[in-house]
């Protein structure tokens, strides 16, 4: 026998895919409390996972009565949410990338560096209040909104950074910058591939959109240094 806590961590990907389908469908916290103590007893009652005894999470969900409404986007929002945070790194990295391939130095001016800490502010803020549960993101106006104002900021943050009329804040090798970019993007890649090829769901073809950044990526590095 196991412990919820336990088992929670042992199967996460269906775990997260059914207590996120039941907020959506509109259950409360006790009531995502007892059915998740109910999937976990039963889990541990046949020995095995929750995937083989009950399937699908979300269709387990509506088959307790928890239909998510048709129109809900939660699904494909969840996918877009890491590729999009890999295109504000994208932003980021490919500037650092060139001029370490160029062997010139980063220079970050006081305009682009408030357009980046507000774009890494909204990554943030997003990242945490997922993390905790909430779905407020997963509303394609919240998405839309919220994100448009990251990549305006993270835009705006590349075009300002050519500006020499600006005061600056830092100059120095663009090494760090570089390589923490890199491995936020593969990062988030591989994690994310995993999680939703865990997943017992259709979406999993999907996780192929988490390796256009990081090959746009190469493909821009390997440009540069042949190019110049």
């Amino acid at each position: 026998m196991t412990t919820l806590k336990e088992w929670s961590a042992a199967h996460r990907a269906w775990v997260d895919e059914f207590v996120l389908t039941l907020r959506l469908a509109g259950a409360g916290p006790a009531q995502i409390a007892d059915l998740l103590a109910d999937a976990h007893e039963k889990s541990d009652e046949r020995g095995q996972g929750p995937e083989p005894t009950f399937g699908d999470p979300v269709g387990y969900a509506a088959s307790l009565g928890y239909r998510v409404p048709r129109r809900d986007s939660s699904a494909m929002l969840r996918v877009a949410l890491p590729v999009v945070v890999q295109v504000l790194l994208l932003m980021i990295g490919s500037y650092a990338v060139r001029d370490w391939i160029l062997g010139h130095d980063v220079v970050i001016n006081l305009a682009t560096l408030i357009c980046w800490v507000v774009m890494a502010a909204i990554v943030f803020v997003v990242t945490a209040t997922s993390a905790w549960g909430s779905t407020a993101i997963y509303r394609v106006g919240v998405f839309a909104a919220v994100f448009g104002v990251a990549i305006i900021a993270g835009a705006a943050g590349v075009v300002l950074s050519r500006r020499e009329d600006l005061p600056v804040v830092f100059t120095g090798t663009p090494v760090l910058l570089a390589v923490v970019s890199l491995a936020g993007v593969l990062g988030i890649a591989v994690f994310s591939t995993v999680k939703l090829v865990r997943a017992s769901t259709p979406r999993r073809a999907w996780a192929l959109l988490f390796w256009l950044v990081p090959g746009f990526m190469a493909f821009d590095a390997g440009y540069t240094a042949l190019v110049g």
